[in-house]
């Protein structure tokens, strides 16, 4: 059974290969793609998205930008890690389409709308979804799970346990009356 995907990211060459496996396989059905400032600005984290599904032949997955900054801190990129265009070293393809119209925020909540199940894959900083859950809280309901990646083992690249995704912006807490998991 394929289950309703929708990657939240910002690429880097992480997110990348996240969006590639995501966009290859059978299991998930990757209905959206959704990008915030973290690793780069949000205008090349979005043409990064982009161009990676260009080169996945998935140009049918509409990419929605989003925040710009986060929340509560000041924004930060690491091109100490990957590279001033967030994708440095990776030969891709120029992007064969443009980002939708429809803000990212946006996005997450009609497509949760839409699926009724969504998965929701945050990968990057959290502030997209932080919003959508703010804005529009009811949205739980149509949300299955949101899995997301943000701590290391000794290996950390803002603490010894902590990725700089998961230090950008707050974690969204679902309101207490929902029983969907958020798993780390």
């Amino acid at each position: 059974m394929s289950r309703d995907l929708l990657i939240d990211c910002d690429p880097g060459h992480d997110d990348a290969m996240a969006l590639l496996l995501a966009a290859a396989a059978n299991t998930v059905d990757l209905t959206a793609v959704t990008t915030v400032a973290g690793n780069q600005t949000v205008d090349k984290t979005t043409r990064n998205a982009l161009r990676v599904l260009t080169l996945a032949e998935r140009t049918d997955i509409p990419v929605a930008r989003g925040m710009a900054k986060p929340l509560v801190r000041d924004q930060v990129t690491a091109g100490w890690v990957h590279g001033e265009s967030g994708l440095d070293g990776a030969t891709l393809p120029e992007p064969a389409v443009a980002p939708v119209d429809t803000h990212a925020v946006e996005t997450i909540v009609e497509t949760a709308a839409e699926s009724g199940a969504l998965h929701i894959a945050p990968v990057g900083p959290l502030t997209n979804v932080a919003v959508a859950l703010r804005k529009h809280p009811e949205i739980v309901n149509d949300i299955e799970q949101v899995v997301l990646m943000g701590g290391t083992i000794g290996d950390g690249n803002v603490t010894p346990a902590c990725s700089r995704s998961s230090t950008s912006s707050p974690t969204p807490k679902p309101p207490r009356s929902s029983s969907n998991p958020i798993s780390p």
